[in-house]
C-alpha cells in the first residue's frame, strides 16, 4: 500500500486531518499508485506520523498508524517518516513565539529539513505544505515572515512534485482558541480586536482537510493557492457576524470594540511577561498588527479550477457547533 507521511497530527488542522482518514470518508488513492479504497479514507493507505513521544495517539482508534518519535530538529528522524513515502503533508509549524527565532526554528528551519529528507528519501513524492494567507504579508509579524520562509524552503523540491495551501483564519468544533470569542457571541457580544472597516476570510477546519485530500487525489499545484469559506463577495465584515449570532439568538448582538492602543499594550506586555518566563507569547505587537490588518481576504478561483471543487461549509449552519457557543 502506498505510504502517507504526516507532521503536525496533534494540532487542530492535523487532529481533523487524522480523523477523517480513519472515519467513514473516501479518499482516491489513485494519485499516490493504488486502487480506490471502499472503507475508509485511509483504509488504502499506510499512515506514518512524527509525534514528539511514542504512544501520543491512542493505537487502538488508529489501528495501521505508524508512529515516528521525533520533531523537526531531528533529521534522523524525518528522514525515517519519510522514507519511501508516496506523499507527505507538513502541518506542524509554530503559532506562538517571544523571538523570530521561536517562529523561524520551526516554521522556517523545520520545513528546511522536511524538505530535505523528501528530496534525499522520497524523490518524487506529492509534497503539500499546509502554509498560511499571513505568507502574504510577511512584514506584519514574526509569524508571517516565517510562514513565509516555509514556502521559500520549500521550492527547493521539485515543481512538479510540491504544493503550497493557504488558508486564512480556520475555525471548527474541536478548536479551544477561539472558545472565548464563540461563547461571548452567543450572549450577545461581539468583541472586535480589528477595525471597523477590516474585511476577512474565513474556512472550517473541514473544508480545509477535504481540500487537502483532494489535492493529494488530484496531484501537486505547483504554485501556491488560497482557500477561503462560503462568505459574502468582498470577504467578512464583523458585522455580517454580528448579524448570523443575531438571527440564531432571535436577539441582537452589541458589539464591543477593543481600542488599538489598549489592543497593543497587552501585546507588548504579553511579550515582555512571556519572555521573562521563558515561555512562547501568543500575543505580541506582531500578533496586534496581524488583528488590526484590514485585508485578510482570498478566494478559491485557482484552487476550484484545479480541483473541481468548491468548500461547502457555512458560518451560519456551524456557528451552533462551535466551542464556547451555547445558546439554546
Amino acid at each position: 500500500m502506498p505510504v502517507l507521511a504526516l507532521t503536525g497530527v496533534t494540532g487542530f488542522i492535523g487532529r481533523a486531518l487524522l480523523a477523517r482518514l480513519l472515519g467513514d470518508s473516501e479518499l482516491d488513492d489513485t494519485a499516490l499508485g493504488a486502487p480506490r479504497p471502499s472503507g475508509p479514507a485511509g483504509a488504502g493507505l499506510n499512515l506514518r506520523v512524527l509525534v514528539r513521544g511514542r504512544g501520543r495517539i491512542d493505537a487502538a482508534r488508529t489501528g495501521r498508524i505508524e508512529q515516528i518519535d521525533g520533531d523537526l530538529d531531528d533529521p534522523d528522524a524525518l528522514a525515517e517518516l519519510v522514507s519511501g513515502a508516496d506523499a507527505v503533508v507538513h502541518l506542524a509549524g509554530a503559532i506562538a513565539g517571544s523571538r523570530a527565532e521561536d517562529f523561524d526554528r520551526v516554521n522556517v528551519e523545520g520545513s528546511r529539513r522536511l524538505a530535505d529528507a523528501i528530496r534525499t528519501h522520497a524523490p518524487g513524492a506529492h509534497a503539500l505544505l499546509v502554509s498560511s494567507l499571513a505568507a502574504e504579508n510577511p512584514t506584519l509579524s514574526w509569524y508571517a515572515a516565517s510562514k513565509a520562509g516555509a514556502e521559500q524552503a520549500w521550492q527547493a523540491l521539485p515543481g512538479e512534485c510540491r504544493s503550497v495551501l493557504r488558508p486564512p483564519a480556520v475555525y471548527g468544533p474541536e478548536d479551544p482558541a477561539l472558545a472565548d470569542f464563540w461563547k461571548a457571541l452567543s450572549r450577545g457580544w461581539l468583541i472586535r480586536l480589528g477595525p471597523r472597516e477590516a474585511r476577512f476570510s474565513l474556512v472550517h477546519v473541514d473544508d480545509v482537510v477535504e481540500a487537502i485530500i483532494r489535492l493529494l487525489e488530484h496531484g501537486p499545484t505547483k504554485t501556491a493557492m488560497t482557500l477561503a469559506g462560503p462568505g459574502p463577495a468582498g470577504g467578512w465584515r464583523w458585522a455580517d457576524i454580528a448579524a448570523i449570532a443575531s438571527r440564531l439568538r432571535g436577539r441582537p448582538v452589541r458589539t464591543l470594540a477593543v481600542p488599538a492602543a489598549l489592543l497593543g499594550a497587552a501585546g507588548a506586555t504579553g511579550l515582555a511577561i512571556q519572555r521573562l518566563r521563558g515561555r512562547r507569547a501568543l500575543l505580541s505587537p506582531g500578533k496586534v498588527r496581524e488583528l488590526r490588518h484590514i485585508d485578510w481576504v482570498c478566494d478559491n478561483l485557482a484552487l476550484s479550477a484545479h480541483l473541481d471543487w468548491t468548500p461547502e461549509r457555512t458560518l451560519d449552519d456551524a456557528l451552533p457547533t462551535l466551542p464556547g457557543w451555547n445558546h439554546p
